[in-house]
């Protein structure tokens, strides 16, 4: 079966994974879980090496303690499953970004499970501090393909695949990931990040898709650049999509979704309603709580084998909505993804003590700044929060002195104890993400326990 038929098989049998129960959906996760650490453990040295060290039988796996993306790195030789080696991955990978030609794959080695079968790589863009690679396999592709096409053509599902799909993707990096399900309806347009916007602009009309993906501050620029596309649905990606974005895209191109896509795996889609759902059919989450209503991820990945996903936390800040859904899905919803854990600034409070200052504080007080089109705020220092302003003005420099201390007072800071300095703010270099909100001093913060709500 070729990659776009397995894609569309695929994308069929995502239809009986819509568990209207949570005891339906756990059950699901359980015999899924089963096998999958079963199979890992078994291929994977540095899996395999984490229950030894934990002292934990594999039926324990969710006691297993966590590991992050720096670990993930320094081990990755022993974690995937094809035989691979991380300096081979990052030579492919970075050279396919530099000559724009991401048709390059690597080879499973001989004695791997995945022995000379071709591994689809790439590399995430790093704001979290910590660049990561991904390998994905054939059957991890189609099945990846599938499960988009799904949750992002427009319902009917059935009657939509009829028509011709024009997809066309804004991204940094184009991957493998997209162009192996073209086929005489599945159309995949790359619309490439380093070229100027104006070029872009044009482009994008001429593609004219009926599904746009791409970041919400790319798309907002080449709306603002003349573009003009009537898509059935926009999704956004790499970003955390801002309200003022969402309202801009939609009224410029159409119905906006967001999809919750990381170097960890696809962790969140929309349903038939709109919503952001997490992806439990397919990953497992565990949730430590952060406060204030926010959690941080820890997944397992209940399908990916290549480069598994066992117990992995992420650097991401979720909110959920415990609102039922009426898609009627048993899948926990996501009302907002913060963007990452390194972007909640700690700032001395009046106590002495630490205090969070969550991205939502600064973004709902400089969103307030009269004519202040675009902003960037970040901490150098335990004291100091850089103001990055466009139109960098004495009255914009006012208002956002006001709003932004306002905000830190109504968290806790000491605002005494907080410099302020202000600059214009620059473009930021092609294809790099947008974060509105930044940290980039080492300050300690204190672990959290952890529960599944």
């Amino acid at each position: 079966m070729n990659d776009a038929l397995a894609a569309v098989w695929h994308a069929l049998a995502e239809g009986r994974l819509h568990f209207r129960t949570r005891a339906a959906l756990e059950a699901h996760q359980v015999r899924l879980a089963r096998e999958q650490v079963r199979w890992v453990a078994a291929h994977s040295p540095a899996v395999a090496a984490r229950f030894r060290s934990a002292g934990l039988g594999l039926g324990q796996w969710r006691s297993l303690p966590p590991t992050s993306k720096a670990e993930m790195m320094a081990d990755f030789d022993r974690l995937n499953t094809a035989g691979l080696h991380l300096a081979d991955v990052l030579a492919l990978a970075r050279s396919a970004e530099d000559q724009r030609d991401f048709s390059g794959q690597l080879r499973g080695a001989s004695q791997s499970a995945f022995a000379g079968q071709p591994i689809t790589v790439g590399l995430s863009s790093g704001t979290s501090g910590t660049q990561g690679a991904f390998l994905v396999g054939v059957q991890e592709r189609q099945r990846w393909a599938g499960v988009v096409l799904r949750h992002l053509l427009p319902p009917p599902f059935f009657s939509r695949l009829l028509r011709p799909v024009r997809v066309a993707f804004l991204l940094r990096a184009e991957g493998g990931l997209y162009r192996s399900v073209q086929s005489r309806r599945i159309s995949f347009t790359f619309l490439d990040l380093l070229r100027p916007v104006p070029e872009l602009a044009a482009a994008l009309t001429a593609a004219d898709p009926t599904l746009l993906v791409g970041p919400p501050s790319v798309l907002r620029a080449l709306l603002d650049a003349g573009a003009q596309a009537n898509p059935e649905r926009v999704v956004s990606v790499a970003e955390v999509l801002e309200p003022d974005d969402r309202a801009a895209l939609e009224a410029g191109f159409g119905p906006v979704v967001q999809v919750y896509q990381a170097t960890e795996g696809l962790l969140a889609l929309p349903c038939t309603h709109g919503n952001l759902h997490l992806n439990e059919a397919h990953v497992h989450f565990d949730l430590e709580p952060l406060g204030d209503g926010r959690w941080r991820p820890i997944i397992t990945d209940l399908r990916r084998r290549v480069q598994p996903m066992i117990r992995h936390r992420l650097d991401d800040i979720l909110q959920l909505d415990d609102t039922p859904c009426a898609c009627g899905s048993a899948a926990r919803r996501v009302a907002r993804i913060e963007g990452r854990q390194d972007d909640a600034l700690l700032f001395a409070g009046a106590s002495g003590q630490p205090v969070t200052v969550w991205p939502d504080f600064l973004r709902a007080a400089l969103n307030r700044v009269p004519e202040l089109r675009e902003y960037r705020a970040e901490q150098s220092a335990p004291g100091t929060l850089w103001l990055l302003l466009a139109p960098d003005l004495p009255s914009t420099r006012a208002a956002a002195t006001t709003e932004v201390r306002a905000a830190l007072a109504r968290t806790g800071a000491d605002t005494e104890r907080i410099h302020l300095l202000f600059g214009p703010l620059l473009p930021a270099p092609p294809g790099t993400k947008r974060r509105r909100v930044s940290r980039r001093s080492v300050l300690p913060s204190p672990p959290v326990p952890e529960v599944t709500p």
